[in-house]
């Protein structure tokens, strides 16, 4: 499988216990309808549980993310954390550093993260032993470049919104570091989707409202499931912000409903170059140990970067909570929060 490493070294790992497993898939909890109410939507606006005492935060860009310090993700209360999934909605990502994340019980990791929703149960990824909520990323001593499993490319650059082709895509996600021997190198770069879609003409914009796109798993690879095909919006509403965002990406979006192949392909390319292209409304994160991400995937598109030597391990670990289905840009009147989501 793409995601682990050839060679793994349970001896000399710090969390031997949370070495990947592989796994056929067969058991993970499908979740084609629930009832999503966002916690920022109860959330006090002044941030009095989350910004105080000795918490500090800066921005990591004027617009697009912000880094916390002085708190600790594990004793956060249900207030505390309540802010911080606004704070992540309002900023596309929140950074956390010097963590005691990667100590925490698995059990209250999954009671945090699942109070942002129903968590995936990734149907390929590897995950820890006991738990299907947890997908591992492992890259070993020996070789630290992760297979190209997007195909003979030049380059391992590809953007992307975690499982898009879920009816349910996600929301806020987790995503943390246990182990990484001081990399330089291997940053994630994210890319704000609501910026993207405002530096657009008015005229795209008009155009690109209303449009519908499939979002596919196709990896063929898979054996457990079958493919799964989903129609989204391409221009989604946040049900906490109102930030009007694109919601196509060059991993899993593959054909604009109701327009010809070769119009849909152009429309696409455009979109998904804008995308990669803005510097202007992206950020990268270097990774540390103690280092918690969590970004909001209706807004914060990311990639790898696999420019790391060999000689270092890497271990990573992500917790994704699915969140309500996207909404139209020009439908928010139909999506009150904590409405009962409906079949295809």
């Amino acid at each position: 499988m793409p995601w682990i490493a050839e060679q793994i070294e349970p001896d000399q790992s710090l969390y031997p216990h949370l070495l990947p497993v592989e796994h056929d898939g067969t058991d993970i909890t499908k979740y084609d309808s629930f009832t999503q109410s966002d916690p920022a939507l109860r959330a006090d606006t002044a941030f009095t549980s989350l910004l105080n005492g000795p918490t500090t935060s800066r921005p990591v860009t004027p617009l697009f993310g912000t880094e916390l310090s002085g708190l600790q993700l594990s004793q956060l209360d249900s207030k505390a954390l309540d802010e911080l999934g606004l704070l992540v909605a309002e900023r596309g990502f929140v950074v956390l550093r010097n963590q005691d994340w990667k100590d925490t019980a698995p059990e209250r990791q999954i009671e945090i993260a699942s109070r942002f929703g129903p968590l995936h149960e990734h149907h390929k990824a590897p995950r820890i032993r006991g738990y299907k909520q947890f997908a591992v990323i492992y890259q070993s001593a020996a070789d630290v470049r992760r297979r190209n499993y997007w195909g003979d490319r030049a380059s391992l650059i590809s953007w992307h919104t975690d499982q898009s082709h879920e009816k349910h895509p996600p929301g806020i996600t987790f995503f943390w570091v246990l182990e990484n021997q001081d990399w330089v190198g291997g940053d994630t770069i994210l890319s704000d989707t609501v910026q993207a879609f405002a530096k657009l003409s008015q005229p795209m914009k008009e155009f690109l409202y209303g449009l519908d796109a499939w979002h596919t798993d196709n990896l063929k690879t898979v054996t457990s499931r079958k493919e799964v095909d989903t129609l989204h919006p391409v221009v989604t509403r946040h049900p906490v912000t109102d930030a009007e965002s694109l919601f196509v990406n060059e991993t899993f979006t593959r054909q604009i409903q109701g327009l010809k192949t070769e119009e849909s392909e152009y429309l696409l390319k455009f979109l998904f170059d804008h995308i990669a292209r803005g510097g202007d409304f992206q950020a990268r994160i270097r990774w540390e140990e103690g280092t918690v991400i969590l970004w909001d995937q209706r807004r914060a598109q990311h990639t790898a970067t696999l420019d790391t030597l060999p000689g270092k391990r890497r271990h990573m670990i992500r917790l994704t909570p699915l969140a309500g289905r996207p909404i139209p840009a020009r439908e928010r009147e139909k999506a009150s929060p904590g409405r009962e989501e409906g079949s295809e």
